[in-house]
């Protein structure tokens, strides 16, 4: 019987090619997290539109383009009609969500549930155009979703749903607000 002894620069390259071989493993299985690592869609990505299959439409022709102060694009700017920042919130005087849309940007942040979430309006297909992006919880957490947003009255109805068709918010009534409202003690 032989037995072959390995120098040590042998057992180091060998050691090596393992550390190479366990790293492209890693990183292959990895790819399923999310598309923020080239996965599968259901992570944080910067692009929360083309995620789901969306395309841009304008905000200003929505059901609650009248809420939004709409204004026609200047020469040179973009395509799409654009809005300056508009504020809903519940109607208590301490609001515990401040809704912000801007253009075709919406921020919602629920202060006592720690979520905030951002995206930019679209449409998938045939489906009631909404705002399509991300939601972080609890300050790190973060996964797609999407912030259906209807006209209710003088105001706001918003449902906050993850890319699994969960509802993590809402239907919430929102109202007009002239800006950034008194935060809320949270229980």
């Amino acid at each position: 019987m032989k037995v072959k002894i390995m120098n040590p620069a042998s057992r180091l390259a060998s050691a090596t090619v393992a550390a190479i071989a366990t790293l492209a493993a890693a990183l292959a299985l990895l790819a399923g997290c999310g598309p923020g690592l080239g996965g599968t869609g259901t992570g944080a990505t910067d692009d929360a539109l083309a995620a789901y299959g969306a395309h841009d439409v304008p905000v200003c022709q929505s059901d609650f383009a009248d809420l939004l102060g709409c204004t026609a694009p200047s020469t040179g700017a973009a395509p799409l009609p654009a809005t300056s920042a508009r504020f809903f919130a519940e109607s208590s005087p301490e609001s515990r969500t401040l809704l912000e849309l801007d253009g075709q940007e919406a921020q919602w942040r629920l202060r006592c549930q720690g979520i905030l979430f951002v995206g930019s309006f679209g449409q998938a297909g045939s489906a009631t155009p909404r705002y399509f992006g991300n939601v972080i919880e609890g300050g790190s957490r973060v996964r797609l979703a999407t912030l259906q947003v209807e006209r209710s009255g003088t105001g706001l109805a918003v449902t906050l749903v993850d890319s699994f068709g969960r509802t993590l918010a809402g239907p919430q009534a929102l109202l007009p607000v002239s800006g950034v409202t008194s935060e809320a003690t949270c229980p």
